[in-house]
């Protein structure tokens, strides 16, 4: 069957296409199988014509005449063109086999991705039997009634917890209020509790009084009782001075307060007599008063007395004599007043050490 004249191939070197009429004239070649069409073997002879193989004379382009290309040039530029047409099927046949490659990597994991799939679908099967043989319709029924029942019990219980917190809120407040009123009537048996602790302070001062004195007096010569302030006039003093030691027997404590504040701000060593008993008052206010002024009178009495005061009832007054104690010797011997009674008899003993080794050597002022 004769071709088509006007049928078309396909260069394979630069795919532009070969009309069978060029294969005719000799404007392209087949040479094992691969189409050299006209565009490209111009080129490989090295020349700018087409010229159909076989063709005795030249073809004219544009105004000169080109002399054609013998056969022995068609014979030594084919092969170039093989060449070419060889190495194009050698980059097609490498880009076949890594596109075979590749088929193949995708399809082993194809392969792969297929049997995890199938193995997920197991284990989704088996989860699913496992679960059908847990979990049951009556199961979650009986869950959610317990459920229910407990949240039933919690609210039960949030119900008596704050039922329990008012009443105990409510017992509390009335503890407050009793509390409260306790102290408010505590006022009302205040005279009475001064007057049991104003008796316990008159014992102990009586007591100190009766230590004191020896190192005032010999022995024989202590009286039995304390030695008061003199009632008339004081030798050696004014008359306004005078009254205020009548003013140290009132039996009104804030009387005796000032008194005794007036006094001690005369510094009058002759008035000694009239204040050191006023160390033992029966007032705790007065007591420490006197213990404190007391510094500024350097005389072994005064010490005396001032050791004395350390085993005062009050802890304030326990504390202005050791203060006065400091001034006056110019040790620094503790004493904690607010220590337990131990532990201060102690302290008073050190002090007592000392002086007894140091008063005949004592310079008063």
């Amino acid at each position: 069957m004769p071709q088509d004249p006007f049928e078309v191939l396909f260069c394979d070197l630069c795919s532009t296409s070969v009309p069978l009429a060029d294969l005719e004239r000799g404007a392209a070649v087949r040479h094992h199988g691969k189409t050299i069409g006209a565009c490209c073997i111009g080129t490989l002879r090295g020349t700018g014509m087409v010229v159909p193989a076989g063709s005795p004379g030249p073809a004219a382009v544009g105004s000169g005449q080109v002399r054609a290309a013998d056969h022995g040039a068609d014979g030594r530029l084919l092969p170039v063109g093989i060449a070419l047409l060889a190495a194009v099927a050698a980059a097609t046949m490498y880009l076949d086999h890594r596109v075979g490659a590749v088929e193949d990597a995708n399809r082993v994991a194809l392969e792969r991705l297929m049997d995890d799939d199938k193995l997920q679908n197991e284990a989704l099967q088996k989860l699913t039997g496992d679960l059908d043989g847990v979990a049951r319709k009556g199961d979650l029924d009986r869950v959610g009634e317990r459920q229910v029942a407990a949240d039933g019990e919690q609210q039960q219980l949030r119900e008596l917890v704050r039922t329990q917190m008012d009443q105990h809120g409510k017992a509390l407040a009335a503890l407050q209020m009793a509390v409260t009123e306790l102290r408010a009537g505590r006022v009302d048996h205040q005279p009475k509790l001064e007057q049991i602790s104003q008796q316990l302070q008159q014992q102990a001062v009586a007591l100190a009084e009766l230590r004191a004195m020896p190192r005032l007096q010999p022995v024989e010569s202590v009286p039995d009782a304390a030695p008061k302030p003199a009632e008339g006039a004081v030798p050696g003093v004014p008359a306004e001075v005078a009254h205020q030691v009548k003013r140290l027997q009132d039996p009104d404590p804030a009387t005796r307060f000032e008194a005794v504040y007036e006094l001690l701000q005369t510094k009058n060593v002759s008035l000694l007599p009239q204040l050191l008993p006023m160390a033992q008052d029966g007032d705790t206010f007065v007591r420490r008063l006197t213990v404190d002024g007391l510094r500024d009178f350097k005389q072994a009495t005064v010490v005396d007395v001032l050791l004395t005061a350390l085993s005062d009832p009050e802890e304030i007054v326990r504390d202005a004599a050791w203060r006065s104690l400091k001034d006056l010797t110019g040790q620094k011997l503790p004493f904690e007043a607010t220590a337990g009674k131990e532990v201060r008899q102690r302290a008073q003993a050190r002090w007592q050490e000392w002086w007894d080794k140091n008063r005949a050597t004592f310079a008063p002022s």
